[in-house]
């Protein structure tokens, strides 16, 4: 993956995370923020689910039309955070830069 994620507004967004390695058995989350602070304002929120079935390490994250529209800010940071029991740990090492565009045709 890239070091910056573009997501185009009023738009479904997809994007494939491929760990490598088998986490059919774990849940991972995803959050885009103002800022790479925990605590900055969220802006978005990724459904992540599997792309197969986990075995082959692929997650898919989606952004629905409706929450992209309603994205007012043009740029921020995306985390992916892996579950273990009820604790978060980062899948990254650093949050990912985002981009939010406007759509060009409707």
């Amino acid at each position: 993956m890239s070091n910056e994620v573009i997501v185009h507004k009023g738009r479904t967004n997809i994007v494939i995370v491929d760990m490598g390695m088998d986490i059919s058995t774990e849940t991972y989350t995803s959050q885009i923020r103002s800022t790479p602070n925990q605590d900055a304002t969220l802006i978005a929120e990724w459904v992540v689910t599997f792309e197969t079935d986990g075995t082959d390490g692929k997650l898919k994250l989606v952004l629905d039309d409706l929450a992209t529209s309603q994205i007012k800010a043009t740029s921020g940071f995306m985390d992916l955070k892996r579950m273990i029991s009820t604790e978060p740990f980062a899948a990254f090492d650093k949050p990912l830069e985002v981009t939010f565009r406007g759509t060009v045709t409707v």
